[in-house]
C-alpha cells in the first residue's frame, strides 16, 4: 500500500505570520513544512513550555543522560518546579476544577476538606508490626528519610499551597510512598513507575481528561523523561517498567478515587485490608522490581 502525501493547507492569504511551505520532496512528510515569520528576536513557540528555557533543558538532559553516580536523581527538581510554577496556567486550571466540583461531589468535598498530613516518622514507630503504617516506618527508618517530600516545603517550611494544583502535588508528596506500600511494590526506582500508572489511570478514571492531564504535569515531565533514558542507555530495564506502568494504570482505572482517600486512617491495617478499605481494586500480588532497577541505577536499586 502506498500512502500518497496530501496537499498541505494554503495559509490565509492576510496571515502576516504565513511564510513558505515546504513542497515536491520525494519523503513525502517532509512536505508541509511551513516557515513562520515573526518579529522575535529569540526561540519562540504557541507551546509556552517549549519556550521555557529551564523545561528544554530538563526535558533534554534527563531524558539523554545517564544515570551517573556524580548527579542524584532529582537534582534539578526545585528549578523544575519554579519553571512549572511560572509556566503552567494556574487560571485554566481553576476553572476546570470548578466546573469538576459542579458534577463530581468527592473532587468538592477533597477540596474544600483540604486536608494536610501532619504525622512524624515517630507516629509511624508506634504502629504495629505488619501495618501498613509501620512497613512506612521501617522504610523510612533504613533509608533516613523524612515524611516530607516536597521540595517547596523541604526549602521552606512555611510555604503553603496557593491554589489547587498546588494543592495537589503536596497531597501526592504526603502519600506517595504509601502507594508503594499497598501495592507490594517495593522501593526500587523502576518501581515507581506502578505508582505514576496508579495515579495516572486513577485522575484519568474520575476527574475531566483536561483537568487530569493538568495535575499530572509535574509527574509527566519528571518520569516520561526516565522512559526515553531506559530505552536508549537501560534497555534490560525496560520490560519491568513497561509492565509496572501498564499494570499500575489498571488498578488506577479500577479503583475508587484513590487521590481523595485519607491513607493516614488505614495505616494502622496491615496492605491487604488497607486496600479494601480505600476501594483499591486489580491488585495481582507482589511484584519486584530489584533487578530493573538495578540495571537503571548502574548497581544501586534506589538512587539518592
Amino acid at each position: 500500500m502506498t500512502l500518497a502525501p496530501e496537499t498541505p493547507a494554503a495559509a490565509p492569504a492576510d496571515d502576516p505570520g504565513a511564510g513558505e511551505v515546504s513542497s515536491g520532496n520525494a519523503v513525502f512528510y517532509l512536505n508541509g513544512r511551513r516557515t513562520v515569520k515573526t518579529e522575535s528576536s529569540v526561540l519562540v513557540s504557541s507551546s509556552p513550555w517549549l519556550n521555557d528555557a529551564r523545561v528544554r533543558e530538563w526535558v533534554a538532559t534527563e531524558s539523554l543522560r545517564r544515570n551517573g553516580h556524580d548527579y542524584p536523581l532529582l537534582f534539578g527538581l526545585p528549578t523544575l518546579m519554579q519553571a512549572t510554577d511560572e509556566v503552567r496556567d494556574v487560571e485554566a486550571a481553576e476553572r476546570l476544577s470548578d466546573e469538576e466540583r459542579k458534577r463530581n461531589p468527592a473532587w468538592d468535598r477533597f477540596l474544600t476538606e483540604a486536608f494536610v498530613s501532619t504525622y512524624t516518622k515517630e507516629d509511624l514507630r508506634a504502629y504495629p508490626e505488619g501495618s501498613t503504617g509501620r512497613l512506612l516506618f521501617e522504610y523510612m527508618d533504613e533509608f533516613d528519610l523524612s515524611p516530607e517530600l516536597n521540595s517547596r516545603i523541604l526549602d521552606n517550611p512555611d510555604w503553603k499551597p496557593a491554589n489547587t494544583l498546588d494543592y495537589w502535588n503536596l497531597r501526592m508528596g504526603q502519600t506517595h510512598d504509601l502507594y508503594h506500600i499497598l501495592g507490594e511494590v517495593g522501593f526500587g526506582s523502576v518501581a515507581e513507575y506502578f505508582i505514576a500508572g496508579v495515579v495516572t489511570g486513577n485522575a484519568f478514571r474520575h476527574l475531566g481528561a483536561e483537568l487530569a492531564g493538568a495535575l499530572m504535569t509535574v509527574n509527566t515531565l519528571i518520569m516520561f523523561p526516565w522512559m526515553t533514558r531506559t530505552m536508549l542507555h537501560y534497555p534490560a530495564a525496560w520490560p519491568t517498567l513497561w509492565r509496572n506502568l501498564t499494570y499500575g494504570y489498571e488498578v488506577g482505572q479500577q479503583s475508587d478515587m484513590l487521590f481523595t482517600q485519607h491513607f493516614e486512617d488505614i495505616m494502622h491495617l496491615p496492605p491487604a485490608e488497607a486496600r479494601a478499605a480505600i476501594g483499591w481494586r486489580g491488585f495481582m500480588g507482589p511484584t519486584c522490581s530489584k533487578d530493573a532497577s538495578l540495571v537503571f541505577g548502574e548497581g544501586r536499586e534506589i538512587i539518592p
